[in-house]
């Protein structure tokens, strides 16, 4: 996704309305996201399928790192739980989720 044009990249959100197809064509070509304004601010952006989705994978990913970073805190601080209770806990979820 590539970064916003300010000149070309704003537009007022009537434009969706009567301009939908443009904005979506847009989106897909350049590469960009589209800001909707409403009274000169943003109120909603317009990314195409692709773009969103990457976006949403970044985001997956990003957790995952923040979880791993979390838990290598917790074993420098030595904040473990004992596999036992690990293992029930995993255990009651899978019941839960109605496993077995």
């Amino acid at each position: 996704m590539g970064a916003i044009k300010v000149s070309e990249d704003l537009r007022p959100i009537s434009d969706l309305k009567s301009h939908a197809a443009e904005i979506v064509r847009q989106t897909t070509e350049s590469g960009r996201p589209v800001v909707l304004t409403k009274h000169g601010r943003g109120v909603a952006v317009v990314l195409s399928v692709q773009d969103y989705e990457r976006l949403q994978e970044s985001m997956e990913r990003l957790e995952i790192q923040r979880a791993i970073a979390e838990g290598e805190r917790d074993v420098a601080l030595g904040n473990l739980i004992p596999q036992e209770e690990v293992l029930k806990e995993v255990e009651a979820w899978i019941s839960e989720l109605g496993g077995e």
